[in-house]
């Protein structure tokens, strides 16, 4: 009798891993993160999308019914108010929904494939070029960014751009200006505009979100290394923290007063609900906090190395759990925030997530696959 019941509860556990979407799935490359209502974490990976229960069970979206239609490269993940998900491939916005019994429903929300322009109109006819960042309000006005080249021919000198890329006429050979999309949440996508008429064009964005008042707050890379603000409502842009261009090289990591602080490589970024910035520094390997106008390092303490051995600057490598401020993570990427005020953070080259809770402590939240 016994012998027969192991054979039935192997056979029950097997069957268990059998089933679509219950694998051990080991997360691949995992960059942008969020979070639902339920504390359920969705992520970014090389391929397709995974879904992490508030227990830690890992789910590869793509073996769910119907998650065949989102298997492929995604290059942005956001989530609205009501729990649904938009991804971009670059130049078409997908809507995935995961129903309460586990199926998939994807849909190309905006764009049209195999066309790249830049139309504005309903989401049903709109057209995107090159997608790089994506943010959302909490109104559920998405914010993207797109292809500046594509019509800079129509905005000539018509535009506006941060203060610092102005001033000096030999940053020219780094301009990397970027339009912003607005698709509203009634679904009419705009190209937005100051107060003036003026082409908005933020230069090097690496990393963007949205404020409490729908402001977009933005990380700039390269050589710029900063926070910066538009105010959506009038176009203006204002500075946050960082000495943008005044290194070339070997960056250095400078916390305090927003007005002396320097950054290091910026890149994804968020806004809590306390009005904290918190971005990822994904070659210092650092979670960092801007509040009350200071920079703070919240987590991570990865050795920085010497300039001379990589002089666009980069810190060790590691995986190390612990006290906030002796933990080591390896490029870490997307940020979210769960009901109970625990920070999880993908770790793309430990191809795991972290948590940070409230007491200051990181975990690693599922298994670790470091890229050696």
């Amino acid at each position: 009798m016994k012998k027969c019941l192991l054979i039935f509860a192997i056979f029950l556990t097997g069957s268990l891993y059998a089933q679509p979407g219950n694998e051990q799935v080991k997360l691949n490359d995992p960059t942008q993160l969020v979070a639902d209502s339920r504390d359920n974490l969705f992520v970014m990976l090389k391929y397709g999308i995974g879904k992490i229960s508030p227990d830690g069970k890992v789910t590869d979206l793509r073996k769910l019914d119907g998650g065949g239609n989102i298997d492929k490269a995604f290059n942005n993940l956001i989530i609205d108010s009501k729990n649904n998900l938009f991804a971009s491939d670059g130049s078409n916005i997908y809507k995935i929904t995961v129903t309460n019994d586990n199926k998939v429903i994807s849909t190309i929300y905006s764009g049209v494939i195999g066309k790249y322009r830049i139309i504005d109109g309903p989401v049903s006819t709109a057209i995107f070029t090159q997608i790089d960042h994506m943010a959302i309000d909490k109104h559920d006005n998405i914010y993207v960014t797109d292809s500046y080249d594509k019509i800079a021919a129509e905005i000539g000198n018509n535009y506006v751009t941060d203060n610092y890329y102005l001033k000096d006429k030999k940053l020219k050979y780094i301009r990397t200006f970027r339009i912003i999309r607005k698709i509203s949440a009634d679904g009419t996508v705009s190209t937005l505009k100051n107060s003036e008429g003026k082409f908005i064009v933020p230069n090097g964005v690496s990393g963007m979100a949205c404020d409490e008042a729908g402001n977009i707050v933005y990380t700039t890379g390269g050589t710029a290394r900063s926070v910066e603000k538009i105010n959506t409502a009038t176009g203006t842009f204002s500075h946050v923290a960082g000495k943008p261009y005044k290194r070339e090289w070997c960056p250095v990591y400078t916390t305090g007063d927003t007005s002396i602080a320097e950054l290091f490589a910026p890149e994804t970024i968020m806004v809590n609900k306390k009005a904290e910035i918190i971005y990822a520094d994904e070659r210092s390997h650092r979670i960092t906090k801007i509040a009350n106008g200071k920079v703070t390092t919240l987590a991570g303490n990865n050795t920085i190395d010497p300039c001379g051995q990589n002089i666009g600057g980069r810190a060790q490598e590691g995986l190390k759990d612990g006290k906030a401020l002796t933990a080591w993570f390896t490029f870490p990427k997307g940020l979210a925030y769960d009901s109970r005020g625990n920070l999880f953070i993908a770790d793309k080259w430990n191809n795991c997530i972290r948590k940070l809770s409230p007491d200051g402590m990181v975990s690693t939240f599922t298994t670790p696959n470091p890229n050696n």
